[in-house]
């Protein structure tokens, strides 16, 4: 008996709906890729009860013929492209030509549509795949699409829609990375006949964000200006400082030659940017866009289009890697109190826990003219003190003819003037009209990481020998690693060779450890290295660094002398570093002397 059987074309459409049309946010997609194919520079956005009942998007493209219009319900009907040949150089958002077919599948659907030049347009009605209506009418140039009553026809796909507040917000998302992908296009998005999201469409990235994200977001975040790579690749976009970041992916935004994508190289590639300057479970906020030849990515992989693959994947992470960290780095972050911070204060132990009371020293005012240096009665004896110890290089007093003191912190302000420190843990320094409170911990953790990190690049790490020799007997497994990448371990300093079986001799550490338990850090290091595929050796080393750096620094709580804390704040001040430590943590945070007087209500 024969079995297999050629579905009819009612049928195909809506199988074929199911792959394009999800929920009504697929179809406001589907219906502004088109737009922006037609050349439109103004596209209109309406809908009602999360656009199940109500979808209109109207732009002012190049609209389509009689013709036109009527073939474009087809499956399989498109202008976009000719011939296979094409898929490998698609430079459209839409190529499937599917959209038009599987939505009218699924909706009461009207074409009203008028061609550049042409006296009239034409209006169609198309209810379930069927053309119920086809006539001449007066319309401005462009096209408009009005989709009623989605999945009329299928009422189990209706059930699996979420609610009405739910379906909203799937469209105003993707609405709003439409805004953020085509500056260059005005966007008004109507829910209800309120207007949610208006955008000017005058290139500015800046003023596209702003019609997104509102004004809180304008001050905190960074231009990435255009880059061109030797690849074909060009990089631009905003990056959010790290106060932007959130608890998840949502708001960061990536596009691919103006098509919005998902893509975890892209996700890991910003990650590994914002390492040094964001904690754990902290996203950052980006908006990055890349243009790059349409023979280099393939975005025919799902009808949804957003999925994405890049021919050189390991050189598109590492340009985004780097160029993103080279944009933090020329811009280093201060957290600043606002005046809206609440305030609160713990009086039980003040009289008795000297640990919660500030220790007063007589103000110092620091000098920055390192000429003068050599007087400095804090500067004389510093060789002798916990921070000089800590940090196991002594300060130079004189002026390096190889130094460019003028690549110093530019947003702090100069002379500072150390008040204190609270809970032998924060130093409480006062500037002209503000004051900053920095964490000692986190200073002298990235001064330390920043220097073993250049000792790493230029090749110059230096180990200290043991007297006697560190023994230590590992696993087989961790056996295979040592001999594996006993290149790894030397580079970072350590001197170590086999003492016979799985025993191995550790005679030299590097200094940077200082007095720290070299075997403790080996295994921590060890312990790493089983997760690394042979030859990951850039990630870990630096986790290594960061963990012997803070291994190294100062710890909260140790009590600074007044030697000590002027020591830390001149190397902070000379190297030009990232305002966070390795981690990700604030090293200091602001507050102007305007904010403190808005918080006791002396002003307005």
């Amino acid at each position: 008996m024969d079995r297999i059987l050629i579905l009819d074309d009612m049928t195909i459409n809506q199988i074929a709906a199911g792959e394009v049309v999800e929920r009504p946010a697929s179809i406001i997609k589907e219906l502004v890729e088109n737009s922006i194919d037609a050349g439109a520079s103004a596209i209109t956005i309406e809908i009602r009860d999360g656009g199940t009942s109500f979808i209109r998007v109207t732009d002012n493209g190049k609209g389509m013929s009689p013709t036109d219009a009527r073939i474009s319900f087809n499956r399989h009907a498109t202008s976009k492209i000719e011939s296979s040949k094409d898929l490998n150089s698609i430079v459209t958002l839409g190529f499937r030509g599917e959209a038009l077919a599987s939505i009218a599948a699924v909706t009461h659907m009207e074409m009203i549509t008028r061609e550049q030049d042409s006296m009239s347009g034409i209006h169609i009605i198309n209810h379930g795949g069927h053309i119920v209506e086809d006539k001449e009418t007066g319309c401005p140039e462009g096209t408009t699409i009005i989709a009623r009553n989605i999945f009329y026809n299928t009422p189990a796909r209706l059930k699996f829609l979420k609610s009405i507040r739910t379906e909203t917000a799937y469209i105003s998302d993707i609405v709003g990375r439409f805004i953020l992908a085509q500056p260059d296009v005005s966007f008004k998005y109507i829910n209800n006949g309120k207007l949610i999201y208006y955008s000017p469409g005058d290139r500015e990235l800046k003023h596209a964000v702003l019609s997104v994200y509102g004004k809180d977001v304008i001050d905190q975040i960074l231009p990435l200006e255009p880059i061109d790579t030797a690849i074909g690749v060009k990089l631009w976009g905003l990056v959010g400082k790290p106060s932007l970041s959130r608890k998840n992916r949502s708001h960061q935004s990536f596009f691919v030659n103006r098509r919005y994508v998902k893509s975890k190289l892209l996700e890991e590639s910003v990650a590994a940017a914002y390492k040094p300057y964001l904690t754990i479970n902290q996203f950052p906020w980006i908006v990055l866009h890349i243009d790059i030849e349409p023979n280099k990515i393939d975005v025919n992989v799902h009808p949804a289009k957003t999925e994405i693959r890049f021919r050189d994947e390991d050189e598109i992470g590492q340009i985004i890697q780097y160029n993103i960290g080279a944009a933090l780095e020329e811009n280093p972050y201060i957290p600043t109190i606002k005046e809206d911070t609440f305030i609160t204060f713990d009086t039980n132990g003040v009289d008795g826990d000297k640990s919660q009371q500030l220790e007063v020293f007589p103000t110092i005012p620091i000098d920055w003219d390192r000429d003068k240096d050599e007087k400095n009665e804090y500067t004389r004896n510093i060789y002798a003190s916990k921070y000089s110890e800590a940090k196991d290089y002594s300060y130079d007093t004189g002026r390096n003819p190889g130094y460019d003191y003028d690549n110093v912190i530019s947003n702090v302000p100069i002379p500072l003037k150390v008040i204190g420190t609270i809970f032998a843990t924060y130093i409480l320094v006062e500037g002209n009209k503000q004051c900053f409170l920095i964490d000692q911990h986190a200073a002298h953790e990235r001064i330390v990481y920043e220097r073993y990190k250049k000792m790493l690049e230029n090749q110059a790490v230096v180990t200290q020998q043991l007297l006697p020799p560190l023994v230590i007997e590992v696993t087989h497994t961790e056996q295979i690693i040592i001999n594996e990448s006993m290149d790894v371990f030397q580079n970072l300093g350590f001197d170590i060779e086999n003492f016979g079986g799985r025993a191995f001799a550790i005679r030299g550490v590097p200094v940077i450890l200082g007095s720290s338990n070299p075997r403790e850090f080996f295994e921590e290091l060890l312990y790493g290295a089983k997760e690394l595929d042979q030859g990951s050796n850039y990630k870990l080393r630096t986790d290594d660094i960061i963990r012997m750096s803070c291994k190294k620094a100062i710890k909260s709580g140790d009590k600074l002398s007044d030697m000590e804390i002027v020591a830390l704040l001149r190397d902070l001040m000379e190297k030009r570093i990232p305002m966070t430590c390795p981690h990700g943590r604030p090293i200091m945070i602001s507050l102007t002397r305007t904010e403190l007087e808005k918080m006791f209500k002396r002003i307005q």
